[in-house]
């Protein structure tokens, strides 16, 4: 598996942002009225994600540097 390295990590962080906010007009859409802690909380929700990956990625090694290693 490939690691997310700390540029992808940035671009999808700042991504996230209009994400959480148009999410908000897609459930006006469909008649649902979400205040704006629950996209606060979205926000929050889709970070951590985002996070958990990026730091599992790091702590796992490569398959990659394990094969090089050896001769």
């Amino acid at each position: 598996m490939r690691r997310i390295s700390p540029a992808l990590f940035l671009v999808l962080v700042a991504f996230t942002v209009p994400v959480a906010v148009e999410f908000r007009t897609v459930a006006g859409f469909f008649g649902i009225e979400l205040p704006f802690v629950a996209v606060i909380a979205f926000e929050a929700v889709l970070l951590a994600v985002i996070t958990a990956i990026y730091v599992l990625g790091r702590l796992t090694p490569d398959e990659e540097d394990e094969g090089a290693a050896t001769p």
